[in-house]
């Protein structure tokens, strides 16, 4: 889905459908329950679609009433002759804008599902390729010991797991229904109000509240903060690409396009753009979440500037949430990992990457604090010195007495001390194709199975 197509979630017509469909689906649920008559249910259901009622009808009567959902009821009960009296039964404003938005949230949501299924795939394949794909491992900005690309991917893949489970947390919450009339009591709905909007939750495949008040916005609020949550992860992992992607280090570059300029003044830069894009749009999404924690503070039992500062926030938030897993789906697409620099930038520091390795092998004979201070003040000395580590190594006494030559080499080599890079990569590459299918078949639900 392009992003003009997904911008139409948000627009008049497709809310306002929206927003019949509740008018509609409250109808029968409180003709279920006794509230009104079943047949005005049926009358009031068959006219509300934006078809019939008309999209400039509304308008023109919103703009005299400056209410847009006494409007719609108003149209809406104008196609239904007689039944038209059974119109928005009890229900308030914020009652149907607030459900009626949270079907299209929940179509909106979908997309970016589909997308969050389609970075585990292409992730879980990178970390499977390059499970033996040998790296320098480092902390702190400084050399650690070796790993593969593939552990590395191996975080990300669990990062975005985790980012799953939090999104399906907050469709329990967000998806919620609250429903309850003027401020929340049920005042209009004869006693009958539990039954009528557990019907109507039902209808809508939505979780129902045990107190369907107007100012629950926590349950928004977790939902947006969950869209911030991915916004760092994605952040991280991006941050991470381009740092691999630097002249220093080079072990990653971004595709360039045919006649791609990376500078306007200097001929020889070579600039990457997709992960830039990425870091940005991360960067401004995640920035988000002070702003959902202070729009969540209504007061009393109804608070306007409250619904609609949640409401803005939402669209503009779900809008860079998909436009941002998008850009990061094309940057996995786009990047080539350089293996024979990751191998050269490992074996420059051959002489030193793999020492923890010799640390535990002479340990078992010394203990490892001895074991490790030896070696530390050896590699300390021959670097002062300018001289071979290794063969200073060979010549202390303390540790050719429990190891040979060869097996002080042996333990030195970067490629014999990678840890359980491989079967960590693989475990990860099992679980993100896992969670890519998972995320597949929660889709095919139409209410994302949030009902609890």
């Amino acid at each position: 889905m392009d992003k003009k197509k997904f911008n139409h979630y948000f627009e008049n017509s497709n809310l306002w459908e929206s927003y019949l469909k509740v008018e509609s689906e409250m109808a029968q649920a409180q003709a279920k329950v006794g509230i009104i008559p079943k047949k005005a249910a049926d009358i009031i259901s068959k006219n509300s679609s934006l078809e019939v009622v008309g999209f400039r009808n509304i308008q023109h009567s919103f703009n005299t009433t400056k209410s847009l959902i006494l409007s719609i009821a108003q149209e809406l009960s104008k196609k239904c002759g007689s039944s038209g009296g059974y119109v928005h039964w009890g229900g308030t404003t914020q009652n149907i804008i607030d459900t009626g938005n949270k079907l299209v949230i929940r179509e909106a949501h979908k997309n970016i599902l589909e997308e969050l299924s389609k970075s585990l795939f292409k992730l879980s394949k990178m970390a499977n390729s390059h499970s033996k794909t040998p790296m320098l491992g480092r902390t702190l900005g400084r050399n650690a010991i070796p790993i593969s690309f593939g552990f590395k991917v191996a975080g990300w893949i669990e990062n975005l797991v985790r980012l799953d489970k939090s999104f399906i947390d907050a469709e329990k919450s967000i998806f919620c229904l609250f429903f309850g009339g003027a401020v929340g009591a049920m005042h209009g709905f004869e006693n009958k109000g539990y039954n009528f909007t557990e019907a109507l939750a039902k209808k809508l495949g939505l979780n129902n509240s045990l107190v369907p008040n107007r100012t629950s916005t926590d349950t928004s609020i977790h939902y947006l903060v969950s869209l911030s949550i991915q916004g760092m992860i994605v952040e991280k992992i991006s941050k991470e690409i381009l740092l691999l992607m630097s002249e220093s280090i080079n072990e990653i570059s971004e595709a360039q396009s045919k006649g791609q300029i990376g500078s306007s003044t200097m001929p020889h830069k070579v600039n990457p753009q997709i992960v830039l894009n990425v870091i940005s749009n991360a960067s401004l999404l995640k920035g988000k979440v002070s702003s959902y924690l202070n729009a969540g503070s209504p007061v009393h039992e109804g608070d306007k500037v409250t619904n609609d500062t949640i409401d803005i926030l939402m669209r503009e938030s779900i809008t860079l949430s998909y436009e941002l897993f998008c850009l990061f789906n094309l940057l996995l697409d786009t990047i080539k990992v350089n293996k024979k620099k990751m191998k050269e930038n490992l074996y420059d520091a051959k002489d030193y990457i793999a020492s923890e390795n010799l640390m535990f092998k002479l340990g078992k004979f010394i203990g490892r604090q001895k074991s490790h201070d030896l070696i530390h003040s050896i590699i300390e000395k021959s670097i002062k010195e300018s001289v071979s580590i290794i063969d200073n190594l060979h010549k202390s006494k303390i540790i050719t007495k429990h190891l040979s030559m060869d097996e002080i080499n042996h333990y030195m080599d970067p490629k014999n001390y990678m840890g359980q890079s491989e079967k960590i990569s693989k475990n990860a590459s099992v679980l993100g194709l896992k969670y890519s299918k998972l995320i597949k078949k929660r889709l095919l639900k139409s209410d994302l199975n949030v009902r609890t």
